[in-house]
C-alpha cells in the first residue's frame, strides 16, 4: 500500500510541474526545431540500439540505466520546462514500446520512472534559473561560471532522479533490499553520470552547431554496447549467488599468476556443517549465508587477491606474492571473520551466529608446481582440518592448527 501512495505522489508531483510549466507565459509555445531535432535523435538512437537495450533489460537487476537521461538533460538546456516534460513522455513511451513483453517491464514503473525524470529535470532547471543560465539559444553567451552552473544542474538531476527511484524500490521491496539493489552499482551510477554529461554536450551542440550532433551517435552507440559487453563478461566470470569469481575464471587467474614464477598462496575454505543450515532454515537462508561468508572472505584479503566460489559451500582464495607465514596469517584472519559473522535471515527473526569454516593452505612453490596440484594440496589440508575437529587452519606443509578459544 505504501508503494502505491508513493508512486501516486511522484506522479502527481510531475503532473503539477507540467501544469505549472504550461500555465506560465509562453509555456505552450513550441520550439519546433529544437524539440523536433531532439525527439528525432532520441528515436533514431533508440531504434539503432534496440537489440542492445532488450538484452540489457532482460539481464538487468532492480536498477536499470537506459539512455533516456541523455535526451532529457539536453532538453533541460534547450527547451522550456513544459516541452522538457513532453519530450520525456515521448522518449519514455518509445522505451516502453520497444521493451514490450520483456521480463520486469511494468507499465506503472515506467510511468513512475518518467515522472521521476520530470521532477529531476525541474530541479535541474531551478538550479539553472538560480544561476542565471536561461534556456539556451544561439545568442546565449556561456562563460566558465555558466558551465559550472550547468555541471551543478547535472549533479542535481542525477541525485534527484536517483533518490526518487531508490525510494520507490525501497517501499516496493518492503525495506528488504540491499543498498546496491536500491542505488545500483558504481558502474551503474558512472553510466548514468556519463549519459547526463553527454546530454549536456548534446544540448550545447544542438544550439551552437546542430549538424555536429551526428558525431555523437557513434559514441552513444558504443557506450551502450560496451555496457552490455561488460555485463556479459560479468555473467561469464562471476558466481551469480555471491558475486565472487566462478571456478573456471579463478583457475585462469591462478594460471596467469603461476607464469610469473613468484610465490603465492592458495586457500581452500569450506563451511562447517553447512548442510544443517539448508536442512534447518531452507536453501534461501543458505544462499544468504553464502553471500555473507563471501563478503567476510573478501573483506579479509587485499584488493588484488582473487576470491572465488569453488562450488557448494567451498571458496578458494589466491594470495599473490606471499610466503607461508603470511598466507597462514590471512587464512586465520578469514577463519576468525567467519566465526564472528552474524547473519540475519530475511524471512524470520533468526540470526545465525555459529558459523565456522575449515581452511586448507598450500603455497607455491613449496607445496606443488601447478595449479591443479596446489588445489589438491590445499584440499588435502582442508580435509585434515575437518578430521581434526573443524574450525581450524591446516597447512599442506605442516600441521599448523589454530582454533577459537
Amino acid at each position: 500500500m505504501l508503494s502505491i501512495w508513493y508512486v501516486l505522489a511522484v506522479d502527481l508531483g510531475a503532473l503539477a510541474v507540467i501544469a505549472t510549466a504550461f500555465a506560465e507565459p509562453g509555456g505552450a509555445d513550441v520550439p519546433v526545431v529544437s524539440a523536433a531535432a531532439l525527439a528525432a535523435a532520441a528515436f533514431v538512437q533508440g531504434e539503432a540500439s534496440r537489440r542492445i537495450e532488450r538484452l540489457r533489460r532482460v539481464m538487468s537487476g532492480s536498477v536499470h540505466i537506459n539512455m533516456v537521461s541523455v535526451w532529457v538533460f539536453a532538453a533541460v538546456l534547450t527547451l522550456p520546462m513544459s516541452w522538457v516534460a513532453v519530450l520525456t513522455g515521448l522518449v519514455s513511451s518509445h522505451v516502453v514500446l520497444r521493451s514490450y513483453r520483456i521480463q520486469r517491464s511494468y507499465p506503472h514503473r515506467q510511468v513512475m520512472n518518467a515522472a521521476a525524470m520530470v521532477l529531476a529535470a525541474w530541479a535541474a532547471r531551478l538550479v539553472l534559473d538560480a544561476g542565471g543560465v536561461p534556456v539556451l539559444t544561439r545568442a546565449t553567451d556561456l562563460d566558465a561560471v555558466s558551465i559550472g552552473i550547468v555541471l551543478a544542474a547535472a549533479v542535481v538531476f542525477f541525485a534527484v532522479d536517483g533518490v526518487l527511484i531508490a525510494v520507490s524500490l525501497l517501499v516496493d521491496g518492503g525495506g528488504e533490499r540491499s543498498l546496491r539493489d536500491l542505488v545500483g552499482s558504481a558502474d551503474d551510477n558512472a553510466l548514468e553520470l556519463a549519459t547526463i554529461c553527454i546530454g549536456a554536450v548534446i544540448g550545447l551542440v544542438l544550439v551552437y552547431q546542430p549538424f555536429a550532433l551526428l558525431f555523437l551517435f557513434v559514441p552513444l552507440f558504443v557506450l551502450h554496447r560496451s555496457v552490455l559487453v561488460k555485463h556479459l563478461e560479468e555473467l561469464a566470470t562471476k558466481d551469480q549467488k555471491t558475486g565472487l569469481l566462478n571456478a573456471s575464471t579463478w583457475r585462469d587467474v591462478a594460471g596467469k599468476e603461476l607464469t610469473r614464477g613468484t610465490a603465492f598462496g592458495v586457500l581452500m575454505v569450506d563451511l562447517d556443517h553447512f548442510k544443517r543450515v539448508n536442512d534447518t532454515y531452507g536453501h534461501l537462508a543458505g544462499d544468504e549465508v553464502l553471500k555473507a561468508v563471501a563478503g567476510a572472505v573478501r573483506r579479509s584479503v587485499r584488493d588484488y587477491d582473487s576470491v572465488g566460489r569453488f562450488g557448494g559451500e567451498e571458496f578458494v582464495v589466491l594470495l599473490p606474492g606471499l610466503r607461508s607465514g603470511d598466507v597462514l596469517a590471512i587464512a586465520e584472519r578469514i577463519r576468525r571473520a567467519i566465526s564472528e559473522l552474524r547473519v540475519p535471515l530475511s524471512d524470520s527473526d533468526t540470526v545465525l551466529s555459529t558459523l565456522t569454516a575449515s581452511i586448507g593452505v598450500a603455497v607455491y612453490p613449496e607445496a606443488a608446481s601447478g595449479v591443479d596440484e596446489l588445489l589438491h594440496a590445499a584440499d588435502t589440508a582442508l580435509y585434515r582440518a575437518k578430521r581434526a575437529g573443524r574450525n581450524r587452519v591446516v597447512s599442506s606443509m605442516a600441521v599448523c592448527d589454530t582454533r577459537t578459544g
